[in-house]
């Protein structure tokens, strides 16, 4: 994500952590959930080849477009996301970050807010900005904008980040991203650095997801659970053949009717002077 900050131009350095920013948005935000993309044959065969794609976004307009791309990765969704939301930890994975540190973070019905300071270096030119992140884990997106109650050098900013499963061991992840600068950007140039940032973003997500997954299986104890967990997924479970409830039923009245055909034969004769009847349980 950090790598499409490096959309730099003559911006002016003016970040607070105390003061508001200049504006509480100017750029629409993006929402959790699903992409709505249509990838063609072609698109498929490069992400099969290990080549991200990039597309157009058309917004509810039908004029507005932002770009977006799209990349497959040989690990579980879970890992890529993982990598995604270590914001913490983007100066080490990140070209360009020189820090990034969350000073805020709260959890409310399931969906996870991370507040974050930026700092990355452009040409020489420092930027600091803040970034509110929410996250859905059950829907496996995260949105992001600036965080409007503190001052960024950055004018504006909203983005995206989505995964989708594919396998077991495979997902696919949708980035997108739209920046706007204090200050003013020739419209050719500021096209080639947001294409030029998009590729990279999906790059270190990549890169960082493979080189986690790759580290997590060569540790023996998750070696370990994988193949626990592998061996039960393919143990086929013979089937119980269980008696019909009717039969047990019918041979339970045929024992009773047994013993109690038993007992009445049992019953002794009548003598003289009285009788004596005899006792017996029926089991």
């Amino acid at each position: 994500m950090a790598s499409s900050w490096v959309l730099f131009g003559l911006a002016v350095s003016g970040h607070s952590d105390t003061q508001p920013h200049y504006h509480q948005g100017k750029l629409t935000p993006y929402e959790i959930g699903a992409p709505s993309l249509l990838l063609s044959a072609r698109d498929e065969d490069r992400l099969r080849a290990g080549r991200p794609v990039m597309q157009a976004l058309v917004g509810e307009d039908g004029q507005t477009r932002r770009l977006i791309m799209v990349q497959d990765i040989p690990v579980p969704s879970s890992v890529a996301l993982g990598r995604i939301m270590d914001v913490d930890a983007y100066d080490r994975m990140v070209s360009g970050v020189d820090r990034c540190v969350t000073y805020a973070s709260s959890e409310s019905s399931g969906m996870r807010t991370v507040k974050s300071t930026y700092e990355i270096s452009a040409l020489n030119i420092k930027y600091t900005y803040h970034v509110e992140h929410l996250y859905d884990p059950k829907a496996q997106c995260m949105v992001f904008r600036l965080d409007y109650s503190k001052r960024s050098d950055l004018d504006d900013t909203v983005g995206y980040w989505y995964v989708d499963t594919t396998g077991r061991s495979s997902c696919r992840v949708y980035y997108s991203c739209e920046c706007k600068l204090r200050g003013w950007v020739p419209g050719p140039v500021y096209s080639m650095m947001t294409k030029e940032a998009l590729k990279k973003a999906t790059v270190w997500v990549s890169h960082e997801s493979i080189k986690e997954y790759r580290a997590s299986r060569s540790n023996p104890v998750v070696q370990f659970a994988n193949n626990v967990r592998d061996s039960l997924g393919s143990m086929q479970l013979p089937q119980l053949q269980l008696p019909a409830i009717d039969g047990l039923a019918a041979r339970w009245m045929d024992d009773r009717k047994e013993q109690a055909v038993r007992f009445v034969s049992r019953r002794p004769s009548q003598q003289a002077g009285g009788s004596r009847i005899m006792s017996s349980r029926v089991l």
